[in-house]
């Protein structure tokens, strides 16, 4: 069977002796475009486990990346206490309403992972809203447009006893936020998203509704291996899902997917749309960055 992802023939494209700052590990960028660049927000692990999002630059969104020294967002600022450890897994969206840039990220410390979120007009320097969604909370993304005039943002809150699914909020304000949903429960039983589920990239318009991709996770002989499905939300209602892959649609599989700080791992997190390609940019171990795309058709077929 054809596979709907292919790798780019350059993966890993971003390693971690590319960076300009000493690194552990590089991974789980958000993507967006500025005038003729692709941009990605990547997390960088600092040597002592700390994590900054820095900026990468690049014509093709391939090869030959102009990475920032200074992060956009740096962790262990005095003011913001709540990203002691780190800020990570940027996703990133332009709103046009707003005119500018709004990144979700895990502000991570002592007091455990939230949602913390930014806003930038350039990807140079970024102001920070604040927490929009408490410990334990991650792997957030903003939807790019308004319904009924309110924003919407989908989360993964850690609801105990193992449970972690995708849910969905609405604001007004982007800073208040409200009038939650479940949206997408983990699998059952032996299936591949049994032990969690978490939004990947954000969600993607389609004509049917929004197509969001997403990670999950199954555990073999006590280590998590996580792989990528897809999934329709409605159009009007987007916390109502209304199709879902049976199987997965991409899974670790090359040696850099399968090795690296965190064995056999994919982590969707950026994603653009090239014409009829979905590009997704994505994690690899928890140690590098990589590229795959996929025909819109393909990620469509693969909903039931």
């Amino acid at each position: 069977m054809e596979p709907i992802f292919k790798r780019a023939k350059e993966n890993p494209i971003i390693w971690p002796r590319d960076l300009p700052v000493p690194a552990e590990a590089v991974l789980n960028p958000g993507a967006t475009v500025q005038g003729d660049d692709v941009v990605l927000l990547l997390r960088v692990e600092n040597n002592a486990g700390y994590s900054d999002i820095h900026v990468a630059r690049s014509r093709n969104g391939v090869d030959n990346w102009k990475i920032e020294k200074e992060p956009l967002l740096r962790h262990g600022m005095r003011k913001w206490r709540y990203e002691r450890w780190g800020c990570e897994d940027p996703r990133v969206v332009w709103l046009d309403d707003e005119q500018c840039w709004y990144i979700t990220y895990t502000a991570y410390s002592q007091d455990g992972a939230a949602v913390g979120l930014a806003r930038t007009r350039d990807l140079e320097s970024a102001e920070r809203v604040g927490l929009i969604f408490s410990p334990n909370n991650k792997d957030a993304a903003l939807f790019p447009t308004k319904f009924d005039g309110r924003w919407a943002a989908l989360h993964r809150p850690e609801a105990g006893g193992g449970i972690e699914n995708i849910w969905m909020a609405y604001s007004r304000d982007l800073i208040y936020w409200g009038e939650h949903h479940c949206v997408l429960r983990e699998g059952a039983g032996p299936t591949w998203d049994a032990v969690r589920v978490g939004t990947g990239p954000p969600p993607i318009k389609v004509d049917d509704g929004w197509l969001l991709l997403y990670h999950g996770v199954k555990m073999y002989g006590g280590l998590p291996v996580y792989r990528v499905g897809v999934a329709m939300l409605q159009e009007e209602t987007p916390y109502k899902l209304a199709a879902r892959s049976r199987s997965c649609i991409f899974k670790p599989e090359e040696p850099y997917e399968k090795a690296g700080l965190i064995a056999n791992t994919v982590f969707p997190t950026g994603v653009l749309e090239r014409g009829d390609e979905i590009w997704i940019y994505y994690g690899a171990c928890d140690s590098t960055v990589c590229l795959a795309t996929a025909g819109r058709d393909a990620l469509l077929n693969a909903l039931e």
